[in-house]
C-alpha cells in the first residue's frame, strides 16, 4: 500500500500478532519490502521482525543486504539502528558477511553511530570471541581517542568486557592523562570507568602520583553527589 499510515497500521498488526505467538513468517519477503521507509517507529517494527524470522527465512542474507542500504542512510538514527539490527543476526556466515561495514561505521561522522559500532564488536564477541582478532582489538584503542565522551565510555566499557581475562583494559600514562582532561564532559557512569581504570595505573614516582590526585581534587570528585 502506497498510503504510509494504513502500511504502518499493518504491520503494527503483524507485529501484534507475531507478539501474541502467531507464525508470520510467510510475510518476510513483504516485510522486507516493507523496510524501504524513512519513518523511524515503522522501521523499528519492521527492523525487530526481520531480525526474528531472519534466521528460517529462505533468504537470510537479503536481511543483510537490507541493513546495509540503510547505512547509507542520510539520518544517522536509521544509521545507528539498521547497524544495531545487523549485530544482532546470529546465523552462520552472517558476521563475516557484514564485518566490514561495522568497522567502517567506526568512522562514521555521527557519534550515535560510531557508539553502535563499537557495541557491535562487544556483540560478535559475546557470539564467538574467535571473531575478534588482534587487529579489531587495535582498532577499540584507537576510538579512546574519540572526541565524543559516549562514544569514549562505550569503547571502555567493551574492551574491559573483551579483555577481561587479561585483566581489562592496558592503562598507559598517556591515556591516564587524555582522560583527565576531559573527564567532566562524561556522564556519571562514563566518569566511574574512568575512575575504575585510572585506579588500575601504576605511576612510574611519586610526581605522577601527586599530578594524578591534584587533578582529580581540582575537578571536585571527592564532593561528588554521587
Amino acid at each position: 500500500d502506497k498510503d504510509p499510515k494504513k502500511k504502518k497500521d499493518i504491520i503494527k498488526r503483524v507485529i501484534a500478532y507475531m507478539t501474541l505467538g502467531v507464525d508470520v513468517s510467510k510475510l518476510f519477503h513483504e516485510m522486507v519490502k516493507a523496510s524501504y521507509i524513512n519513518d523511524l517507529v515503522t522501521k523499528k517494527m519492521v527492523y525487530f521482525y526481520i531480525v526474528t524470522y531472519a534466521e528460517e527465512s529462505d533468504a537470510p542474507f537479503l536481511v543483510i543486504n537490507t541493513f546495509l542500504n540503510d547505512l547509507k542512510n542520510d539520518n544517522a538514527k536509521i544509521r545507528g539502528l539498521a547497524l544495531r539490527n545487523l549485530c544482532s543476526l546470529k546465523f552462520k556466515g552472517a558476521y563475516e558477511y557484514y564485518a566490514p561495514s561495522l568497522y567502517e561505521r567506526l568512522k562514521d561522522p555521527h557519534p550515535y553511530v560510531r557508539k553502535t559500532a563499537v557495541l557491535g564488536i562487544l556483540k560478535a564477541y559475546h557470539l564467538n570471541p574467535k571473531l575478534i582478532s588482534e587487529k579489531d582489538i587495535e582498532k577499540l584503542y584507537e576510538m579512546i581517542k574519540d572526541q565524543d565522551p559516549m562514544v569514549v565510555s562505550n569503547t571502555l566499557f567493551a574492551l574491559n568486557e573483551i579483555l577481561k581475562e587479561d585483566g581489562g583494559v592496558s592503562v598507559t600514562s598517556k591515556m591516564v592523562n587524555h582522560l583527565l582532561n576531559f573527564i567532566l564532559e562524561f556522564n556519571e557512569w562514563g566518569q566511574n570507568i574512568i575512575l575504575e581504570l585510572i585506579s588500575k595505573f601504576k605511576p612510574k614516582d611519586e610526581n605522577q602520583i601527586v599530578g594524578i590526585l591534584n587533578t582529580l581534587e581540582e575537578k571536585d570528585f571527592l564532593k561528588h553527589s554521587s
